[in-house]
Parts: structure tokens; C-alpha cells; sequence
């Protein structure tokens, strides 16, 4: 247990390849069990609650894991942070493409449909629909930039001997 709360918890210190693998496993069907808890929450503060603790939580374990394996390689935690910032400008990108550019210009041209509440809902349907055609598109996009950290942070190798992180 001491091993699993180390490896999963704590970002300090140093791990290998085999570790980060297993950690990354972890992760992986943690959050693989959490699509099957979220639907059977119901409504209220659970549903509320009990999603946004366990993001909390995997983005901790997340964390903790590429930190170890970013110090066993030598290096800080600024290229995950860095991946943090890519990915939001990711998103935004994404959301723009998919039918956000649309959305947008259509409010600009027509400023007299905001106080229109059935105006603004086909507009939003519109724009709903462009982006869940473009969800398939939009997930490869979404993964590409972490999938290809990850498999750096896999295949490279540690810094022998002892260096500023342990």
C-alpha cells in the first residue's frame, strides 16, 4: 500500500520507465472505473461532488507521475506545465474550428437576436451539432500533444547517478 500511495501520490522523487508504466496503468483504469460510477450518481450534490474530487485526484496522480519520471530524466516540471498550456490552447483551437467561429459570427450579426430567446437557442443548436460532428476529429486533435509526451517521457532515459531531484 506504502508503494502504491508513493508511486500514485507523492511527486517527489524519482521513477523509471517500468514504474511510470505501471503508474500510467493505474491512471488508466482508474478512470476507466470512473465512467461507470458517474451515471449510477443520480442528481444532487454527489453527482456534483464526487466528479470534481476525482478529477482532482487523477490530475494529482497524473502530476505526481510525470513529475517522478520528468526528475528521473533530469528535468523540471515545466515541460508538463507546458503541456498543461498547450492543451488549453488546444481546446480553445478546437472549439473555434468546430462550429465556434460560426457561433460567433453569427451573434456579431445579429446583435438584435440576444434579447431573442428562440433565436439564440437554434444558434446554439447549430453550433452544438458542427461540434459533435467534429468529436471524432476533435479527440485525435485533443490527444496527439499528450500521447506524444508521454511516449517521451516512456522511452527516455534516466540520468544516471544522482542529479538535482534525487
Amino acid at each position: 500500500m506504502q508503494k502504491i500511495y508513493k508511486l500514485l501520490l507523492s511527486p517527489t522523487g524519482r521513477i523509471g520507465q517500468v514504474e511510470f508504466i505501471i503508474g500510467l496503468a493505474f491512471v488508466f483504469l482508474f478512470t476507466l472505473a470512473q465512467k461507470f460510477i458517474f451515471p449510477h450518481l443520480g442528481q444532487g450534490y454527489l453527482a456534483f461532488f464526487v466528479p470534481m474530487f476525482l478529477f482532482f485526484l487523477t490530475f494529482h496522480m497524473t502530476l505526481s507521475l510525470f513529475a517522478k519520471r520528468l526528475h528521473d530524466i533530469g528535468r523540471s516540471l515545466w515541460p508538463f506545465i507546458g503541456l498543461i498550456f498547450l492543451m488549453i490552447i488546444i481546446a480553445i483551437l478546437v472549439s473555434l474550428k468546430f462550429g465556434g467561429l460560426d457561433y460567433f459570427n453569427t451573434v456579431m450579426a445579429h446583435p438584435e437576436w440576444a434579447e431573442d430567446k428562440e433565436a439564440m437557442q437554434k444558434v446554439r443548436q447549430t453550433y452544438e451539432q458542427a461540434l459533435a460532428a467534429g468529436l471524432p476529429q476533435a479527440k485525435v486533435l485533443m490527444s496527439i500533444a499528450p500521447l506524444l509526451f508521454t511516449l517521451w517521457l516512456v522511452f527516455s532515459k534516466p540520468q544516471k547517478g544522482q542529479n538535482r531531484y534525487g
